[in-house]
C-alpha cells in the first residue's frame, strides 16, 4: 500500500488552489459566531480560521451534561454544525450563505476532558452543494486527548438573504 496516499487520506484539504484567507472573512466568522445565541449559550469560540478549515472550541462544563455525565450528544453535534458551517463561509461570497441540509454523526467516545475542539475541512466546494466532515476531539488538563466523534455535513449555497 502507498503509505502516502492513506496519510493524504485522513488530512484533507480544500482541492484546487487555496487562496489567501481574506481579513473580511475571518471577520465574518467571527462575528457570525459571536451572533449565534445558542453557540454563545454553549460557549462556543474560534480557535483558527483557514481557507476551507476552521476549529472550533466548547469548554466541557455542567450546563451540556448528559446523565451520566458527559457531553450531551446534541452539544457535540452543535459543536461540529458550527465548525462546518463556519467552515463554509470561507469559501462563499459576502453575497451568498449556506444552510446544512444533511448531516451524520458517529459518536467515537465520551465527551469529558477540560473542553473539545471540533474542527472541520471541506471535503468538496461545488457551485450548489458544500461537502464539509469535521472531528471532535476531548482534551484533558495533562494534555492527553481522545477522539469523540466524527461528522459529515452537507450545507447548499444559496443567495444571502435579504
Amino acid at each position: 500500500m502507498d503509505t502516502k496516499i492513506i496519510a493524504k487520506q485522513f488530512n484533507r484539504v480544500p482541492r484546487g488552489p487555496q487562496p489567501a484567507l481574506d481579513a473580511d472573512i475571518v471577520k465574518r466568522v467571527r462575528e457570525t459566531v459571536g451572533g449565534q445565541h445558542f453557540s454563545q449559550t454553549l460557549d462556543i469560540t474560534t480557535v483558527s480560521i483557514e481557507y476551507g478549515q476552521v476549529t472550533m472550541k466548547m469548554p466541557v462544563q455542567p450546563k451540556v451534561y448528559q446523565q451520566l455525565g458527559y457531553v450531551h450528544g446534541g452539544a457535540i453535534t452543535s459543536l461540529l454544525d458550527t465548525a462546518t458551517g463556519m467552515c463554509s463561509m470561507t469559501l462563499i461570497g459576502e453575497d451568498e450563505a449556506t444552510l446544512t441540509t444533511e448531516l451524520k454523526v458517529n459518536f467515537l467516545g465520551p465527551g469529558e476532558g477540560e473542553y473539545l475542539l471540533g474542527t472541520a475541512r471541506t471535503i468538496k466546494n461545488g457551485s450548489k452543494l458544500l461537502i464539509m466532515e469535521a472531528e471532535a476531539i476531548a482534551v484533558f488538563a495533562d494534555g492527553r486527548t481522545r477522539d469523540v466523534a466524527h461528522m459529515t455535513t452537507t450545507y447548499i449555497r444559496m443567495p444571502r438573504p435579504a
